[in-house]
């Protein structure tokens, strides 16, 4: 298939789309468990306070509301690591994209971000409640994998596996399934070689392939590979 022209703008639009739609996906997946084991946080203890500390938001007063703070990981616009301003940020590049993803991939970011401001509006503490977010963003993946193709697409599932690959890492997931999504990211590379560094790629290529260190949680070590991670792409 000959490969369709895209811009550099387009191109980061196209990879910030995917990064954007699996981040809110993975959000999603990790707050339900977050919330899941608030039963088990013994007393005095912040409920989400874990789940703050590996997406990087710290708490500059240990006294601050938690369950506030984790409100704000959802509704808050101006968070900018909240699923509210993620949904935004990927229909802001949805719109300028249409042509290249299409109204019905559109219309399932349409509909989370019209059910995420409802919910907004009465501050939905029950985070079960907001399944439909995780049901709309796999449909618009579906979507995706069915009419969009060529470069476009190859853009697109690059983005979603080097978010994939930043949010298992940053929540301690084992090595194996970071090594195997790697391998997916991998093969991606022989399709557009030119997308990514060659230095990054090395320095990630490194780290993966020591399991033991990874393996013993070494938060030095995985900072390392997220810096990595993420001067991977150039777009």
């Amino acid at each position: 298939m000959e490969k369709k022209i895209i811009s550099a703008t387009t191109a980061n639009q196209l990879f910030w789309l995917g990064r954007y739609a699996e981040r809110g996906y993975q959000m999603m997946h990790l707050m339900r468990k977050a919330y899941d084991e608030i039963m088990d946080v013994p007393v005095g203890v912040s409920p989400y306070s874990d789940f703050l500390d590996k997406m990087g938001v710290y708490l500059s007063n240990g006294n601050m509301d938690t369950s506030y703070q984790m409100m704000d990981q959802i509704y808050d616009a101006n968070t900018v690591t909240s699923l509210h301003n993620i949904i935004e940020r990927m229909m802001d590049n949805a719109i300028v994209l249409r042509s290249y993803i299409y109204s019905e991939s559109m219309s399932y970011i349409d509909m989370c971000r019209d059910f995420l401001r409802r919910k907004a509006e009465v501050k939905e503490m029950n985070i079960t409640e907001l399944q439909p977010i995780t049901d709309w963003l796999l449909a618009f993946w579906g979507s995706v994998r069915e009419r969009v193709s060529g470069n476009a697409y190859t853009i697109l599932e690059t983005g979603r596996l080097v978010e994939h690959l930043d949010m298992n890492i940053r929540f301690e997931y084992k090595h194996h399934r970071i090594d195997e999504t790697w391998g997916r990211l991998k093969a991606l590379m022989t399709i557009e070689p030119e997308m990514f560094d060659r230095v990054q790629t090395g320095r990630f290529e490194m780290y993966t392939a020591t399991e033991e260190a990874f393996d013993k949680n070494i938060k030095k070590y995985k900072r390392e590979m997220i810096s990595a991670l993420n001067g991977l792409v150039r777009v």
